[in-house]
């Protein structure tokens, strides 16, 4: 599961990785200061997993992250590799959901590409670069094909996929065996001034990089206060993260066995079995069955034992689907060499 930041230089792309994942790549007032992408595990904020570990007192404890990959910027002409666009959108490609950066906020010491400041200009200038690169890719695979009757059905799709990337639309059917970027789902994120003055025409999440560098150290409440007055979205990078699971429709799973206490993001409808293998591949190998406790079940009786005697957990084989706050305890048998 990775999430792609992008936008035009200097937008605050790597400003922002660094708030996500408290890494310190480098940040600076000239165009393409990033060059090879950065990459970096952000931890996913969890009160449910704050408060297991709170009644459990576990020696040790995890939570569960989800790995940013900060994309040098794109200009116009990327798609034909202008300020090496045939890399960076290869970079874009890799990942699941796409965080789009828009700059606005109007600092004269950070120079912008282009003459006047507009978000929707820059928006447009980026999606014009993922279409006209998805229309390539498409138009090459059309001339590969074109003459074997087998793939008579692909060239097809390939034929309808061109149609909408011609007229400067996304694509209405997604080829299995076509890395498309213009379907990729995606956030819009408004970088604005501290004051939340700028005027932005576009919808999208609002956050200001200068205010939350400024306010790192605050308390969470006097942050959201802080946030709400100049008009953004109270949670910040907390926020953003928790947003960008629901875009992906990843949920979180919990393990209290044995001295560690471990959150788990899985994508909505996965199997039991499937979530054993994340954990160790000879948990899913021996699988026997999985007892399952809900969070909410939990809290009325804090003690998986408890919960057991009174019936609240459930038996579950190997197609249970995980329900997002379940707390999963796998019985499997050691040493098996059992397949799925």
């Amino acid at each position: 599961m990775k999430i792609g930041i992008v936008g035009l230089p200097n937008v605050g792309k790597s400003s922002i990785f660094n708030l996500l994942t408290r890494s310190n790549a480098q940040v600076a007032n000239f165009p393409f200061t990033t060059i090879d992408r950065n990459i970096g595990m952000a931890p996913i904020p969890d009160e449910r997993l704050d408060k297991i570990v709170e009644i459990t007192k576990p020696r040790k404890f995890r939570y569960a992250a989800v790995e940013f990959v900060d994309i040098a910027g794109l200009i116009e002409g990327a798609h034909q590799g202008e300020g090496l666009g045939n890399k960076f959108l290869a970079h874009i490609r890799d990942v699941d959901l796409i965080l789009h950066i828009l700059r606005c906020f109007g600092e004269p010491d950070i120079p912008h590409t282009r003459s006047q400041i507009d978000p929707t200009s820059d928006y447009e200038i980026i999606r014009t670069e993922l279409l006209l690169s998805d229309l390539e890719i498409t138009e090459r695979r059309i001339e590969k094909i074109y003459k074997k009757v087998e793939l008579r059905k692909e060239l097809n799709v390939l034929l309808s996929i061109k149609e909408d990337l011609s007229k400067g639309k996304i694509p209405r059917t997604k080829p299995n065996n076509l890395p498309l970027l213009s379907t990729k789902p995606e956030i819009k994120v408004l970088n604005i001034d501290e004051d939340g003055k700028f005027p932005a025409p576009i919808p999208g999440y609002r956050i200001s990089v200068k205010l939350e560098q400024d306010i790192i150290d605050f308390p969470e409440k006097e942050k959201e206060e802080l946030r709400q007055e100049a008009g953004l979205n109270p949670k910040g990078i907390t926020g953003l993260i928790q947003l960008a699971l629901k875009k992906l429709a990843i949920i979180l799973f919990y393990t209290i066995k044995g001295d560690e206490t471990r959150a788990w993001p899985i994508k909505k409808g996965t199997r039991v079995f499937d979530a054993a293998g994340m954990i160790h591949t000879d948990i899913q190998k021996g699988f026997i069955k999985a007892e399952v406790l809900n969070f909410s079940n939990f809290i009325s009786t804090p003690d998986f034992t408890q919960a057991q005697q009174k019936g609240l957990t459930k038996i579950e084989g190997r197609e249970y689907i995980i329900q997002d706050g379940d707390i999963i305890l796998i019985k499997f048998r050691p040493g098996s060499n059992r397949r799925s």
